[in-house]
């Protein structure tokens, strides 16, 4: 639709309304557009179809912030395919708010065809009180059981993968930097924990809570705050670790400060890894090894998703997996 629109130098929206027969648009816009859908033989896609029948053309994309996890490139993709097909996108910040997220998933007054949402506070039983509850798909970390689709990424088999990475590379203390003590629950957090702890437990290697440094928030300064702080504690100068799995981005930035200042060489005596999707992982010094979830297929499979749910109904509830991918750079290797 796109390309449609390019050739004839009108919006995205005006050939969507003219493919879908919607809104009012001039006869001469009309005949060029459909001589140009003709020509680069567009066919509408199911998306633009199944919302259409809902009249208003729109999806409501609920996420915590754009600050948290992989919320920007995640919101980046989705209005990138959503306009691809002359659907609008609303963004709803919720706070991570368990109320601002149940308020979201009831559409009152049928504002949007469907709600993508990142869970973060919303319970299952939550779900389940929800009445007469409009389409919509969680996306994200956390799966919550209840009636609808869902998107998630595989953040404990990712962990995991990360930290046998670290010990491969020569590792034998690994920090985890934003983790959760405290083993259980479903969040980020608490699921990155889970698959730290696996990978250990499939290493031989005991668990060590000294090692699991829990965190305020996810910004450059805590993860500049712990890690300075677990280096002064040191007796006589001796590192007690020698990698670091942030579990956000920013606090890897954070630790990768610290560990300068302390005169520490990363890697040669401290590996360091990051979740995180942020282009500035390329451009640190050294650049930063992370744990990418594949937005793009997230935001793919979720749209889909919620297309089907808003054209047929009643269906089966699917969930979707998709995994993440390390991408390795100086951080953990000269």
């Amino acid at each position: 639709m796109r390309d449609v629109a390019a050739a004839v130098g009108v919006s995205v929206k005006t050939v969507s309304n003219v493919v879908n027969a919607t809104g009012q648009v001039n006869e001469a816009t009309v005949r060029a557009v459909r001589a140009a859908v003709e020509e680069l033989g567009y066919r509408p896609n199911p998306l633009a179809r199944g919302l259409n029948s809902r009249a208003t053309d729109t999806v409501t994309l609920a996420v915590p912030g754009l600050g948290y996890g992989y919320c920007a490139p995640l919101a980046a993709a989705v209005f990138d395919l959503a306009e691809a097909e002359g659907i609008s996108v609303v963004m709803e910040p919720t706070g991570g708010d368990r109320e601002r997220e149940v308020e979201v998933l009831r559409n009152r007054g049928g504002l949007s065809d469907g709600v993508l949402l990142m869970p973060t506070a919303i319970t299952a039983r939550d779900l389940r009180d929800l009445p007469s509850p409009g389409p919509a798909v969680l996306i994200g970390s956390r799966r919550v059981e209840g009636p609808f689709d869902s998107v998630t990424s595989r953040d404990t088999v990712a962990a995991e993968a990360a930290v046998r990475l670290l010990l491969d590379r020569g590792a034998s203390r690994v920090v985890l930097l934003g983790g959760e003590r405290k083993a259980g629950g479903d969040s980020a957090a608490a699921l990155r924990t889970g698959g730290y702890r696996r990978a250990l437990t499939a290493a031989g290697r005991r668990f060590d809570p000294s090692l699991v440094v829990e965190t305020a928030q996810s910004s450059r300064e805590d993860g500049h705050v712990a890690i300075a702080r677990l280096l002064a504690r040191l007796p006589g100068g001796e590192a007690p670790f020698d990698a670091v799995l942030a579990l956000e981005e920013p606090l890897a930035h954070g630790a990768l400060r610290a560990l300068r200042r302390a005169g520490r060489d990363v890697p040669g005596q401290v590996q360091v890894v990051a979740f995180g999707n942020d282009e500035d992982a390329e451009y640190s010094s050294p650049s930063l090894t992370t744990v990418r979830a594949d937005v793009r297929t997230m935001a793919r499979r979720a749209l889909d998703l919620l297309t089907a749910r808003v054209r047929e109904g009643a269906r089966p509830r699917s969930h979707v997996e998709v995994p993440l991918t390390i991408t390795e750079r100086e951080s953990t290797f000269s």
